[in-house]
């Protein structure tokens, strides 16, 4: 009995499997099957988009600029916020009434 041909066939199967694995994973990396993956990883405070407005929010409360502070909505990865949504994490002593934003200058 040739034992080297047999461990020849082993190895060469294992080789291919590891193979055919590696192919898959570079097809659907390729076809953008990981954008799932990415959006998940990435947290909503940590885009460009949600820094500019969380300073631009910062300033308005700085200045006391109730104007921008309260009524201005701003888009940040298709979704419309404003200055007091609770993921920017701005701490602000401005108070905001309900019908300020609807009232005519």
């Amino acid at each position: 009995m040739n034992r080297k041909a047999i461990q020849l066939a082993i190895s060469t199967l294992i080789i291919l499997l590891i193979g055919v694995i590696v192919l898959i994973a570079i097809i659907v990396a390729v076809k953008g099957g990981f954008k799932n993956l990415d959006a998940a990883t990435e947290p909503f405070t940590d885009t460009a988009q949600s820094t500019a407005v969380k300073t631009a929010c910062q300033q308005a409360c700085q200045s006391e600029d109730k104007l921008t502070f309260c009524c201005q909505d701003y888009t940040v990865d298709n979704q419309e916020i404003n200055c007091f949504d609770e993921r920017l994490t701005i701490s602000c002593d401005l108070e905001c009434a309900d019908d300020f934003c609807s009232e005519e200058p």
